[in-house]
């Protein structure tokens, strides 16, 4: 019986191709793209030695920086967001802090101030000193998930990214702002067009303070209700087809994945219960065997997770719904976004799509540390995660038309790059908006 729990429950160590799917699709010259959008979700854990996803990131941006937008999707400063400034605590007590974490059991979940400075300026670098932009998307880490007034973080967020791009000459900035829904659209060359939600705002509790409501808007956000909201992403999906643009739809929340919050865990799960909290519990605990609680784990999570923040959470699937019938209304009046894109799984992974945007993407894998178990399922053309190959996906858009996707990846044998995965998105000639017969 074990076995049969067990059976085609691995993670892709490995890289994943669909069978007889063309890995590759050969790359354009720089000369013949007109935008690059870089896509990296999770970054926000980044090794103190040098973290290699952003320094590879770094490099892909100097190739092509007046070109270049990088978005960054969600989870920019783990654990829990941005303290706001007078939550950053004094010498005293980050000294009791650390005597605490010496004597727990389990790891302490960070939450300084100067730690999520640092975390967020790693991931600047890669753009300051260049004609680059970057967004950084809000995702459930940076509205603090541990406790209630994670809005207050999010401002902090923004606040401390505009100080930074007050500079003049760095270009980078927090979307959508104040907490706010979105949708915020943002033009990529001449043929691109990014839109932006913060899809943390619909799984957040209501209540005062909670976050930004028609009756409690302080941040004075465009559209404060799930239908505003719904209507606000058409408009904007209908504006980029009649502007004959690609729409690529990021936000830090997937419509797909096959991964710990889809539902997948790796085989060694059923015996070893507490490696779904690897990353907050020592190594010791991390492999006590303990069978059968290690199956009800695996099946909870993958039927009926208690989280909000996993696909079969019933306030997660609403979420998906109400914004997936938002972009199947859009393609039904010829205005289907190209790609939806999310982080939230820290694995690479690529989907077709039959219903809403033709492909939806997981490129969470920003932070090698945070590395998570991936599967696949019958609409996967690409999964990986392995922290030996962090990376991120680029999407170019060329000057005769066509969109081309790349899943880059590192290794220590080669620290600038490699192509684990591409294909053409959409080819020369095709008409933004509409899905292939």
């Amino acid at each position: 019986m074990v076995g049969a729990c067990l059976a085609g429950a691995c993670t892709h160590f490995s890289p994943y191709y669909r069978s007889k799917l063309a890995r590759d699709v050969p790359s354009a010259d720089l000369n013949q793209v007109d935008h690059r959008l870089l896509l990296i979700g999770d970054a926000g854990d980044p090794d103190r030695a040098g973290e290699p996803t952003l320094e590879l990131l770094a490099h892909q941006v100097a190739l092509l920086p007046e070109r270049t937008t990088v978005a960054f999707l969600g989870d920019n400063a783990y654990e829990r967001g941005m303290p706001t400034l007078d939550q950053k605590p004094a010498v005293e007590e980050v000294a009791e802090e650390v005597a605490e974490a010496m004597a727990a059991p389990i790891v302490k979940l960070s939450d300084d101030r100067a730690e999520a400075e640092r975390a967020i300026n790693a991931q600047i670098d890669t753009v300051r000193g260049t004609k680059a932009h970057a967004i950084f998307v809000p995702g459930n880490h940076d509205w603090d998930p541990f406790e209630e007034g994670g809005w207050s973080r999010i401002v902090a967020e923004h606040d401390f990214i505009a100080g930074v791009a007050a500079d003049g000459e760095t270009r980078v900035e927090l979307l959508p702002a104040g907490g706010c829904p979105g949708p915020e659209a943002v033009p990529l060359g001449r043929s691109g067009q990014l839109i932006i939600l913060d899809t943390e705002w619909w799984l957040e509790k209501t209540g005062t303070g909670a976050k930004p409501a028609p009756n409690d808007n302080p941040t004075r956000c465009a559209w404060t209700t799930e239908e505003e909201v719904r209507q606000a992403l058409v408009a904007q999906l209908e504006l980029a087809a009649k502007q004959k643009r690609w729409a690529i739809v990021v936000a830090h929340h997937p419509m797909n994945s096959r991964g710990p919050h889809g539902g997948f865990l790796d085989a060694r799960t059923h015996i070893f219960p507490f490696q779904v909290a690897r990353h907050y519990v020592p190594f010791y605990i991390e492999w006590i065997p303990i069978p059968v609680v290690g199956s009800l784990v695996v099946y909870t999570r993958g039927n009926f997770s208690p989280s909000p923040e996993d696909l079969v959470n019933g306030h997660y699937r609403h979420m998906r719904n109400a914004l997936m019938h938002s972009m199947e209304k859009a393609a039904a009046d010829k205005a289907a976004p190209l790609v939806f894109a999310g982080g939230h799984d820290h694995s690479l992974q690529v989907f077709e799509s039959r219903r809403g945007p033709l492909y939806s993407l997981v490129s969470g894998l920003g932070s090698r540390s945070r590395a998570s178990d991936v599967g696949s399922n019958n609409r996967t053309l690409f999964a990986h995660s392995n922290p030996a190959n962090p990376g991120f996906m680029q999407i170019d858009f060329l000057t005769d038309g066509a969109v081309r996707l790349a899943v880059i990846e590192w290794s220590k044998e080669q620290p600038d790059g490699i192509e684990a995965f591409s294909m053409l998105l959409a080819e020369s000639g095709s008409v933004p908006g509409s899905r292939p017969r």
